[in-house]
C-alpha cells in the first residue's frame, strides 16, 4: 500500500514538473515548420542577441519577438534559395573590416571582447550579413533603379540640403575680467583704430592659447556658433571689430577677416549623392515589401 502511494505521488510530482516546464518554456510563435519558445525570447531579449535595442527607445518583448520572427523568415528563405558564403569569403570580409578600423588582429579581438562578443559570434554575424546581402541582391536590389528625372526632382525639392554653410574667417582676442582687462581692451581698440594689425595686437595682448597664432580661429560656420555669439558676429563686415563679448573665460573681441556666403551646389556636383539617397530610400521600401511577401506566404502564429 505504501509502495503504491509512493508511486502515485511520484507520478503526480512528475506531472506537475512537466506542466511547470511547459509553462516556463511554452511556444510563443510558430514560423513555418519552426517554433520560438518563451525561453528563447527571454534570453534573446535580455542579451539583445539581435543587437537592435537602443538606449533611448527599447523594444517591448512583443516587438522583439516580431524581429525574431523576421530573422527566422529570412533564414528559411536563405535555405530555400540555397544562398551560401564560402569560408574564404567570410575571412576576407572579417579581414577587410579589421583593416578599415586600422587594428591589429589582437586589437580587433580585444575590441570584440569589450563589446561582449566572441570571435566565433562575430564570425556568425558576418556570415549572416553576407548571406543576407547576397539574397537581397537577388530579391530586392535587382528591382531598384533611380532615374535622372527622380534625381532632378529631388534636387529641386531639397535645395536647402545642398547649400554650403555661411562661414567667416575669425580672429579673436581674450583678456581676463576686471578693471585691468577693461583697460587693456580700450587700449587694443584704440590701437586697432589707429591702424595696428589685429594679429599683432593679439600676439601682444591676448591671454588666450591662440595668441601665438595672432588670434586666428580659422574658418567657422556661423550656424555652429552659440546663438548669442552668432548674433554679434553675423552682421560684422570684413575687418570690423565686434562689440565686447563676455563669458566665463573673460572679455572677447572678434574680427572677421573673410566671409563666404552660403551657396547652392550645382546638380553635377551632388548627382551621385542624390542617387545614393534615393537608392537607399527605394531599398528600404522594397525590403519591407519583400519581408511582407515572406510573411504572407509563410504560416505564422504568434502566441505571446
Amino acid at each position: 500500500m505504501k509502495l503504491r502511494n509512493i508511486i502515485i505521488i511520484g507520478l503526480g510530482l512528475a506531472g506537475l514538473f512537466l506542466i511547470g516546464a511547459e509553462l516556463v518554456d511554452r511556444i510563443v510563435a510558430v514560423v513555418g515548420d519552426e517554433v520560438i519558445t518563451l525561453r528563447e525570447l527571454e534570453q534573446a531579449y535580455q542579451n539583445d542577441t539581435l543587437r537592435i535595442q537602443k538606449e533611448d527607445k527599447k523594444l517591448t518583448k512583443k516587438e522583439y519577438l516580431e524581429r525574431m520572427i523576421e530573422k527566422k523568415l529570412i533564414e528559411q528563405e536563405v535555405k530555400r534559395a540555397g544562398v551560401t558564403v564560402s569560408a574564404q569569403e567570410l575571412e576576407q570580409a572579417i579581414e577587410k573590416k579589421r583593416k578599415e578600423l586600422g587594428l591589429s588582429p589582437e586589437e580587433f579581438r580585444s575590441l570584440l571582447r569589450a563589446q561582449g562578443i566572441t570571435m566565433e559570434e562575430y564570425r556568425q554575424q558576418v556570415r549572416e550579413s553576407l548571406v543576407l546581402a547576397r539574397l537581397l541582391a537577388k530579391e530586392v536590389r535587382s528591382e531598384l533603379e533611380v532615374s535622372e528625372q527622380e534625381i532632378i526632382a529631388y534636387y529641386n525639392q531639397h535645395k536647402d540640403e545642398f547649400r554650403t554653410p555661411e562661414r567667416v574667417k575669425l580672429y579673436h582676442i581674450v583678456v581676463h575680467k576686471g578693471k585691468a582687462g577693461q583697460k587693456k581692451l580700450k587700449q587694443i581698440i584704440r590701437e586697432y583704430q589707429d591702424g595696428k594689425g589685429f594679429t599683432e595686437l593679439a600676439r601682444k595682448y591676448s591671454e588666450g592659447e591662440e595668441a601665438s597664432r595672432g588670434g586666428e580661429l580659422g574658418w567657422v560656420e556661423l550656424g555652429q556658433l552659440k546663438p548669442e555669439l552668432r548674433k554679434i558676429i553675423a552682421p560684422l563686415e570684413v575687418g570690423e571689430l565686434s562689440p565686447i563679448y563676455e563669458d566665463e573665460a573673460g572679455y572677447h573681441l572678434f574680427m572677421v577677416a573673410g566671409r563666404e556666403k552660403s551657396m547652392l551646389l550645382p546638380l553635377e556636383q551632388v548627382r551621385e549623392q542624390i542617387r545614393q539617397i534615393l537608392y537607399r530610400k527605394q531599398f528600404e521600401e522594397q525590403y519591407l515589401l519583400w519581408l511582407e511577401r515572406l510573411k504572407a506566404k509563410t504560416y505564422i502564429d504568434i502566441r505571446l
